[in-house]
């Protein structure tokens, strides 16, 4: 299951970073629901893992998450937001990828930080997708508000129908 998390991870990751490098319309659906997503589909994953040392499990997954939300929030201040076709685009700049490098740099030490003070593999193997969901919320709570000072509106969703032709 590790293994499986840990894939799922760095696919999530490597599909974002592409597509918002390239730039993309900005939906709420993008902005919001998956951010939403991926959080709650991540802690239901925690919560199935054994908290072995409860405390020191707990005191990382706090650290962890928090240090997710605040780094989210730090990239999400080097995100280029703009008006393209009369709606809101964002895109990812070199900025956005150092901050990312950084974040996952600081998220193996604070793993190994972690273990050092005897929390369980499995369970920050298992919080991964949990950071991932409160990292891209905590960039929305940046983008978001930015979006909207545009005056622009979001990207409509583009129906199945409409992105097939």
């Amino acid at each position: 299951m590790e293994i499986i998390t840990a894939l799922l991870v760095v696919a999530v990751l490597a599909y974002a970073m592409v597509r918002r490098f390239l730039g993309e319309p900005l939906t709420s659906r993008r902005l919001i629901v998956l951010p939403l997503v991926l959080t709650v589909y991540g802690g239901y994953v925690v919560a199935q893992t054994g908290f072995t040392h409860r405390t020191a499990d707990l005191a990382a997954l706090v650290v962890c998450g928090l240090t997710a939300v605040a780094g989210g929030a730090l990239r999400g201040r080097t995100v280029q937001v703009l008006v393209r076709d009369g709606h809101v685009w964002y895109r990812y700049t070199w900025v956005t990828l150092a901050v990312w490098i950084g974040l996952i740099a600081l998220r193996f030490g604070q793993a190994a930080a972690a273990v050092a003070i005897g929390a369980d593999r499995p369970v920050l193997t298992a919080s991964l997708l949990l950071a991932l969901g409160l990292s891209f919320l905590g960039e929305a709570a940046v983008v978001g508000p930015r979006a909207m000072a545009t005056g622009a509106p979001f990207a409509p969703r583009r129906s199945r129908v409409a992105a097939a032709r």
